[in-house]
């Protein structure tokens, strides 16, 4: 009787849906939805300065331009966000807004309205500005980013 009611509750729990996305059913969003998700991830990511989070993210020639220069490779941007988070650097408000994204068979773009408050290296600073990034779909299926524009 013990084995019964063992079996017949095995047999409960493997037929109730999975609680919890997957790889498999966030592969299954629309693409937009899912370069929408992936912007969100960078955002927390660049307002912790976590560059291990960021990493499998970005394109190893990611390309980033902003009104102070241009950091190409993904190890270089990475470093100097590694560099800022070792020196005390914060991000106190990151805000991405009037988001749009465009899905063009396997590349992506989004333009936003960016706000970004931060103390870096004892200074505060404010940057806000229109950003454009450019993602590119992987043959595993997961968008990477590739190339991000802000200005002022």
């Amino acid at each position: 009787m013990a084995a019964f009611l063992a079996l017949a509750a095995l047999q409960q729990t493997e037929t109730l849906p999975d609680p919890t996305p997957g790889a498999e059913q966030a592969a299954q969003l629309p693409a937009e939805a899912r370069v929408r998700a992936l912007l969100e991830d960078l955002r927390e990511a660049e307002l912790l300065l976590d560059a291990d989070a960021m990493a499998p993210f970005l394109a190893h020639s990611f390309a980033f331009i902003d009104n102070e220069g241009r950091v190409a490779g993904r190890f270089a941007y990475l470093e100097s966000v590694r560099r800022g988070r070792e020196r005390g650097d914060t991000v106190r408000e990151l805000n991405f807004d009037r988001l749009q994204v465009e899905v063009f068979g396997a590349s992506a773009v989004a333009s936003y309205h960016f706000r970004k408050r931060s103390r870096e290296e004892g200074a505060a600073r404010l940057r806000e500005g229109w950003c454009t990034d450019v993602f590119e779909l992987r043959d595993d299926g997961a968008w990477i980013l590739v190339h991000r524009h802000r200005s002022r």
